[in-house]
């Protein structure tokens, strides 16, 4: 009932929002100014969106019955998805435009095969789960329908329901309900009444298109009618014949049903062997049909009450439903109808006498039989050929999974190496980091220990330097205080120049070889390298020369040199005036000249 109520509600909306544009002449060039007419569905989430969207496609520009102005009208529903970006939208657009197109003209095969590959590939990728059963649904119908395909026809039937089943808890029951319509009808038609039974029954749980299950009671009240399941066949004939009287009695477009649902009840009468309630409701139903031009049903109740009458030698009675069985049967009558006439007429020519066209019509009775007969053998093989095409189509599938799951593990396994072999790398990478760090902390060390060393050796170096420098004043000062020392001596003794107290200092102080190696080894450490500049600088210097230019380094005079080399100053000034001479020097040049000349 909520349902129903949410149905009328939508449909109002629908009628209120298009009014405004119905009122107005239409311009078929520009379907894009009334692409508002959908606003009304757009206030809704899914699925509701998509029965509101239905509901008001065949409502909009109804009074535009050309191809034309229904294709115009698809195009705001499919202007007005985009408009929304509604890509679910766009799909179902897809799908009114491609039941149209094949109702009013058939689409070219492989046309209509792309179409529907690329919409069930579109609904996958945008997960609109719900409208795949619907696809499936249209492409088999018009399989059948359109290019007799007959077994792809059932095999997408059967994709259709696996599609719905997979979808029921997300489909609208007006999807479902359509689509089990529509399921029920198609198996009928491919005499797989039991399918056809199974679906219809389903359309029964819902109560939402009263001439939807009424259209369906009639199918499945049929297939129980071939299955000879007589009191069921009669039992939804009677549910169809109520439902008739409550909803469409009174609509002049539907009168004729009543005399089809009668017709068949005369059917289930006849089975049973009930002939008189039979024969009532075959008048009902002759007159019902004929009235409202239901000729292919008329053919068919014709048909069996002559026979009734045949058996019952009601001769008077059989003649005119003879013509009538003849005439509606050659305008709209099918091949199990054209079986009955002829197996009837060869029967009621035998009856009167008429031997020559009792054979004709006996040959003509065989010639309809070998047809129903191939037909029956036909769906058997349809049948058989269905299996064979789902197991190949099943194993196709199978193999398409079995290759994506070995491709998916084939990544899996690259994947795993390409990351084994990345952690490997890594391990590398951050070994060889390591092994660098711990290079560099090695290096680092080793620096540092070479600066340490350095540090010890320049500190050496400076403690020797330090030492020299005092051993080197220390005997710099001792010269000069003995120097002093002999000086006073001199003084004091004036009776003498060589006392023996003055000798004996002077000796003191007289450099052996072993002192002046010591000397130089002081002097080297405190004036680095000025011994061998001067020799450098002065070619062919002598060993006096050179100690005589120590000295003066020292800032001693001529009489300190003379002390300390124990000479005369007569003699150092000798070395003086021979070492000036080799480099040239005026006169008046100093010891200190020389000196500050090689430093």
């Amino acid at each position: 009932m909520i349902k129903c109520k949410f149905v009328r509600y939508c449909y109002f909306i629908v009628l209120c929002g298009i009014h405004l544009l119905e009122s107005h002449a239409q311009d078929l060039r520009h379907p894009e100014a009334y692409i508002q007419a959908y606003d009304s569905a757009y206030r809704y989430p899914y699925p509701k969106r998509w029965d509101v969207i239905e509901l008001i496609h065949p409502v909009l520009f109804k009074h535009l019955g050309t191809k034309e102005g229904l294709l115009f009208r698809n195009k705001i529903e499919e202007l007005a998805a985009r408009h929304h970006k509604d890509e679910k939208g766009v799909l179902i657009a897809q799908i009114s435009k491609m039941d149209y197109l094949q109702r009013t003209s058939k689409v070219p095969l492989s046309e209509f095969e792309n179409w529907y590959k690329m919409c069930i590939n579109e609904a996958e990728r945008l997960g609109f789960e719900e409208i795949k059963a619907s696809f499936a649904f249209l492409y088999a119908a018009n399989l059948t329908l359109n290019y007799q395909k007959d077994v792809l026809a059932l095999y997408y039937l059967h994709k259709s329901v696996e599609y719905s089943e997979a979808t029921k808890h997300i489909i609208s029951p007006i999807r479902r309900e359509m689509l089990f319509v529509g399921l029920s009808r198609i198996f009928y038609q491919f005499d797989d009444f039991a399918s056809a039974i199974n679906y219809g029954k389903e359309v029964e749980k819902y109560n939402l298109g009263v001439a939807y299950q009424f259209l369906t009671l009639d199918v499945i009240g049929t297939s129980y009618l071939k299955t000879k399941s007589y009191q069921n066949a009669l039992l939804y004939f009677n549910k169809g014949l109520k439902m008739y009287q409550k909803f469409f009695a009174k609509d002049s477009s539907k009168l004729g049903w009543k005399g089809i649902l009668v017709g068949k009840k005369a059917h289930v009468y006849k089975a049973i062997g009930q002939l008189d309630s039979a024969i009532y409701y075959y008048k009902i139903g002759i007159e019902d049909t004929r009235k409202h031009q239901l000729l292919d049903n008329t053919c068919g109740f014709a048909i069996n009450l002559a026979d009734i009458y045949l058996t019952q030698k009601k001769i008077k009675e059989l003649a005119p439903l003879v013509t009538l069985a003849q005439e509606s049967t050659r305008k709209q009558g099918n091949e199990f109808d054209k079986f009955q006439l002829h197996q009837l007429l060869s029967r009621y020519y035998t009856s009167v006498g008429n031997f020559p066209l009792a054979l004709q019509h006996k040959d003509s009775t065989r010639f309809w039989d070998d047809v129903l007969e191939e037909r029956r053998g036909k769906n058997v093989q349809i049948q058989a050929d269905l299996q064979l095409e789902t197991e190949r189509r099943r194993n196709t599938e199978l193999r398409l999974v079995e290759n994506i799951r070995q491709q998916q593990i084939s990544r899996i396994v690259a994947i795993v190496i390409v990351l084994l072999l990345s952690l490997v790398v890594f391990v590398l990478i951050l070994r060889q980091k390591l092994l660098i760090k711990v290079k560099e902390k090695e290096l680092e060390i080793q620096r540092q220990e070479v600066e340490r060393q350095n540090l010890i050796e320049q500190e050496k170096a400076k403690r020797d330097l330090i030492i020299a420098q005092m051993k080197l004043e220390e005997f710099t000062n001792i010269i000069i205080a003995k120097n002093r020392q002999i000086e006073l001596l001199r003084a004091e003794n004036t009776k003498t120049d060589d006392s023996f107290s003055i000798q004996q200092l002077r000796n003191n102080t007289l450099l052996t070889d072993e002192q002046w190696e010591n000397f130089k080894n002081l002097f080297d450490k405190v004036h680095v390298g000025f011994l061998h500049q001067l020799r450098e600088k002065i070619p062919g210097i002598s060993p006096a020369e050179v100690r005589c230019m120590a000295l003066a380094k020292l800032r001693l005079d001529n009489k300190e040199m003379a002390f300390s080399l124990g000479i005369s100053v007569n003699a150092v000034r000798n070395v003086w005036y021979r070492l000036r001479k080799k480099i040239d020097l005026p006169e008046d040049a100093t010891w200190g000249d020389i000196v500050d000349m090689i430093s």
